[in-house]
């Protein structure tokens, strides 16, 4: 496959989490995020883990498309469907545990805010404080959010979405 290729998949994985159609079935909206949220996650998985094979790798798999796919995983994880923000949970976990690709400046492909994420939800230390009290330190960071922190921004703030 091609670069090109590769990347119109992403997109349309990426595109299917807009998906809040309803029909005589229910809301098959809600199955097609929760397959793009699985679909996304397992992509990044094998592009990542096989990032020292594949020759130009960051045409393949960019930095940034990489950080819209976990704001839009962290999106959903905010979405009002229990079923979806779970998925969106174990696929947000999924990725937050893989190491960086084996390429140069693989610091991009990090996580953004990951030692914040860590710190909030690593160190869950008493069970009345509430997910919107541990968020609240991202919603006041002050540079330009990342796509993932935008996604929990979304939480915090969903006006602002």
């Amino acid at each position: 496959m091609s670069p090109d290729v590769v990347n119109g998949l992403l997109d349309a994985l990426q595109d299917g989490l807009e998906d809040y159609t309803i029909d005589e079935r229910g809301d098959v909206g809600s199955w097609i995020r929760m397959a793009c949220l699985r679909g996304l996650t397992s992509f990044s998985e094998i592009l990542i883990l096989n990032s020292s094979t594949i020759p130009s790798f960051e045409q393949y798999f960019p930095a940034s498309k990489y950080q819209m796919v976990i704001g839009g995983i962290l999106r959903q994880g905010v979405e009002r469907l229990d079923n979806v923000r779970q998925e969106a949970g174990e696929c947000f976990m999924r990725l937050l545990c893989l190491p960086a690709p084996t390429v140069g400046n693989s610091e991009l492909w990090l996580i953004k805010g990951r030692t914040l994420i860590d710190e909030l939800f690593t160190k869950w230390v008493s069970p009345n404080v509430t997910i919107l009290e541990k968020l609240k330190p991202v919603y006041t960071v002050k540079r330009k959010p990342s796509a993932g922190m935008r996604g929990i921004g979304c939480f915090l703030k969903p006006s602002d979405c």
